[in-house]
């Protein structure tokens, strides 16, 4: 989870695992200087103040390669506990607090498939004006079981709840304005698509349809011009960067990139594109040269 801190031009924030416990630092890389958090982080606001973050041990346990095994001392003895959720820290002073719980969204609007399954959340991500946040709760009847995925809304203290998809699969998304919701999802009388939803409603519309043809870690530009996104490997173990021009409605294959066959399941590398905040080049991870390495791309030439 290593990132420049926002609002702080020489600051990092990442996670750690010290005295027995899993914990974040922020770390000046000009002078050294280095303070340690209590909790680790998963999704940063874009002031820099405050932070997601989630129980990593019990996500090794529900989605392996997700989660941290460090303290190695986890057990799922509880399907959904009150004490374990979504939690909000402050990176000020270091206060963390419960907004959700798990066993508050396994009660919400429940579905035969929902009981006595194993509840877990994955994929924080606070919207651009840092009043809400994007999460997945997601349950399966037995640990690595096949599982079911609920995608939700809130806004930062765990209120005002609001659940965008129930149609059992939605995977990467991404905010394009403090509104509206871009997510591989699937809407059981269409399929699985990219869909445009906007949020505390059920209005939704397809983005690139008969283009964006499968799931990718998608984002957008700093301008919202680009939908920027990647493939999982092919049949050859080729995996496409793409991006997509909004406007336009045209797709632009950026690179293919050979992926080593014997990297699956938790060690699999994915392309995992970002973009540089001047929206000029994306960063990538690849295995495509025999090592895992990160690779930055120019795409000037497209995105001006």
């Amino acid at each position: 989870m290593l990132q420049w801190l926002p609002g702080k031009r020489d600051h990092i924030i990442y996670n750690d695992f010290r005295d027995g416990r899993f914990v974040s630092i922020v770390m000046d890389i000009e002078s050294g200087d280095r303070y340690v958090l209590p909790s680790p982080i998963y999704a940063v606001s874009h002031d820099g103040r405050k932070a997601l973050t989630l129980n990593f041990e019990r996500l090794s346990v529900t989605r392996p390669g997700y989660g941290y095994v460090g303290a190695l001392r986890y057990k799922l003895d509880l399907r959904a506990p009150k004490d374990d959720g979504v939690f909000l820290l402050d990176i000020e002073n270091g206060d963390v607090s419960l907004i959700l719980s798990l066993a508050d969204l396994a009660k919400f609007k429940v579905r035969p498939d929902m009981k006595n399954a194993v509840y877990w959340f994955n994929h924080l991500l606070f919207n651009p004006n840092d009043e809400r946040f994007i999460f997945l709760f997601r349950w399966s009847a037995e640990i690595g079981g096949p599982r079911k995925t609920r995608l939700f809304t809130s806004d930062i203290y765990g209120d005002d709840i609001y659940l965008v998809s129930d149609d059992d699969m939605t995977s990467h998304f991404d905010w394009r304005d403090g509104k509206h919701i871009l997510a591989w999802a699937r809407k059981k009388e269409i399929g699985d698509r990219y869909f445009l939803f906007k949020d505390k409603t059920q209005e939704f519309e397809v983005v690139g349809e008969g283009l964006l043809t499968s799931d990718g870690h998608c984002s957008f530009s700093p301008d919202r011009r680009w939908i920027l996104t990647d493939t999982y490997p092919d049949k050859n173990n080729i995996r496409k960067l793409i991006l997509y021009n909004v406007s336009a409605n045209r797709l632009f294959v950026v690179g293919q990139f050979y992926s080593i066959p014997w990297l699956k399941g938790e060690i699999r590398c994915d392309l995992h594109p970002r973009w540089s905040r001047d929206g000029r080049q994306i960063c990538i991870d690849s295995t495509h040269e025999g090592s895992r390495q990160m690779y930055v791309i120019d795409v000037s030439d497209l995105t001006r």
